[in-house]
């Protein structure tokens, strides 16, 4: 049979699979690929009245300049980013822990844990705002019951600290995103075999050993799926951190990400040939980190697989038929 006919009789027998998946595809194309690679081509040009220049790498050298404020945004991004991860994670751990021994009441909990993922980003900035208003907010107000005097300023205060501005967006970054490190943990410990922690029983580990020694190993391909896709969504930080802050992330650009800085240059300063250059090197920022995950993280495991598929494909060459 010609390849055309027998392309075409393929087609026919998968058109169904074909008339759902077209569409989603096409939306793709025109809103996620079209859109990138014209990011990227736009990094390149800049505009010269009605029409466009190409200035090759000007724009990424104007970003990596000291006054461009991109390296600012990119501290605050990392700051943020890893301060969050160090605290949610361990805390999602134990609680999870605590949550899986839990027999009457457990889908409860798990509700009120998952029901500020469900709530609107903008939503919570707001009510957190109102707690951590230094005047008259709900934080500062309990704290003042307790006779503490000297009051925090909160989002007012720009200087790393315990009760700064970073510290503050974290409490709330780490308040709305807990439940769903508690559930993906949930979801790791419980795929656990349960004879595992017979033979721990046997043997008389105490409870915490036992956590310590099978749960906590146990629970690395979980680990390393959190930091992964945790990293990502703590870098593309922007509606609580606009919500408070404003694209300039006050106080003294203490808040500003770099998606809010790209945000400032491309919709309020309205150079989107410099925004696209932000972009462009987020993206790549992105790229690494994850690339960087997975190589730290799962790459000694990918080797010792494939050593143990090379040794067994040797042995079974050299075995005599």
């Amino acid at each position: 049979m010609p390849p055309v006919r027998r392309l075409a009789k393929a087609f026919r027998a998968y058109s169904a699979w074909y008339a759902f998946v077209i569409p989603p595809l096409l939306l793709i194309a025109v809103f996620t690929f079209w859109p990138t690679l014209l990011t990227f081509y736009r990094a390149f040009f800049r505009r010269s009245g009605r029409d466009e220049e190409f200035v090759g790498l000007f724009q990424f050298g104007r970003l990596f300049s000291v006054s461009g404020g991109f390296w600012n945004a990119l501290g605050n991004t990392v700051f943020l980013g890893i301060f969050f991860l160090c605290i949610v994670i361990p805390l999602a751990t134990i609680l999870a822990s605590m949550l899986n021994r839990v027999r009457r009441g457990s889908t409860t909990l798990k509700v009120i844990y998952f029901l500020p993922q469900l709530t609107s980003s903008v939503a919570v900035a707001l009510m957190f705002n109102y707690v951590f208003q230094p005047d008259w907010g709900l934080l500062n107000g309990v704290l003042r019951q307790f006779g503490i005097e000297k009051l925090p300023l909160w989002l007012s205060d720009p200087r790393y600290g315990l009760t700064g501005s970073r510290a503050a967006v974290t409490i709330l970054a780490v308040w709305a995103g807990l439940g769903y490190f508690i559930l993906v943990l949930l979801a790791g410990l419980q795929s656990i075999p349960s004879d595992q922690y017979d033979a721990a029983a046997i043997d008389g580990a105490s409870p915490f050993k036992t956590w310590w020694h099978i749960t906590l190993p146990s629970l690395r391909p979980t680990f390393v799926f959190l930091i992964m896709t945790g990293t990502v969504d703590a870098l593309s930080r922007f509606s609580d951190l606009f919500t408070l802050g404003g694209p300039g992330g006050s106080p003294t650009r203490s808040l500003q990400s770099i998606v809010m800085l790209m945000y400032q240059t491309g919709f309020e300063s309205g150079d989107v040939y410099y925004a696209a250059a932000i972009a462009v090197v987020f993206t790549l920022i992105v790229l690494a980190v994850t690339v960087a995950s997975f190589i730290g993280l799962l790459g000694k495991e990918f080797s010792e697989k494939r050593s143990r598929r090379t040794h067994s494909a040797s042995t079974q060459t050299g075995t005599p038929k």
